[in-house]
């Protein structure tokens, strides 16, 4: 291979590279906004008090 080719080569890959950080990004943003709408109703379905017998002991037999 010669150098020109081994230098497109390589400026392929780091477009491609790039393409691929941008791409993470966009999905972890996304992601943040959908855990951020979660983190809104969290609030709202903990209003919602148990009556304090529930949840207290683990039945368990062996």
């Amino acid at each position: 291979m010669d150098i020109a080719a081994l230098s497109s080569a390589a400026s392929q890959m780091n477009v491609s590279n790039q393409a691929s950080i941008l791409v993470m990004k966009k999905v972890m943003d996304a992601a943040s906004a959908q855990n951020q709408g979660l983190l809104e109703l969290l609030p709202a379905t903990a209003a919602r008090i148990s009556p304090s017998h529930l949840g207290n002991s683990i039945n368990i037999s062996v």
